[in-house]
């Protein structure tokens, strides 16, 4: 009867994703790898799962015996990136402006307040001016 010659198991799996670490010992001629959980139950991996640990690393033994690999995962999931959503303010309603008020009418002397049916002129009232009131008591063309 030949029996193969055993072959090292590395002792530095440990830490290492499940993919990388099923390559390495393929590639050292292991076919039959089986993973266990903590809890020793068979799980399937994925290729992102990190080894916990490898039953008999750093011992020799023969290629075609099973290899057992602890496995924790998946590894958790990166902590969500909350960012605040703004939801845009509505525009303002587009207003009209107003028009703009007509400019105060000018008066260049008392006749043309006079003939315009202005006068007299208060203070306040458009059109007066302090040089249309000759004795600045408020009321012009008097």
């Amino acid at each position: 009867m030949v029996t193969d010659p055993p072959v090292t198991i590395p002792a530095d799996l440990a830490g290492i994703s499940t993919g990388t670490v099923e390559g390495r010992l393929k590639a050292l001629g292991f076919t039959a790898i089986s993973y266990v959980d903590s809890l020793w139950k068979p799980v399937t991996p994925g290729p992102d799962w990190i080894v916990d640990s490898v039953e008999g690393a750093g011992t020799g033994m023969s290629r075609s015996s099973t290899v057992v690999v602890h496995v924790v995962g998946p590894p958790p999931a990166p902590p969500k990136t909350t960012t605040k959503t703004t939801t845009p303010k509505p525009a303002p309603p587009k207003t009209t402006p107003k028009p703009a008020a007509p400019p105060a009418p000018y008066y260049a002397n008392c006749d043309a307040a006079r003939a315009a049916g202005a006068a007299p002129l208060h203070v306040g009232e458009p059109g007066y001016r302090a040089a249309l009131d000759r004795d600045k008591d408020g009321v012009a063309c008097e």
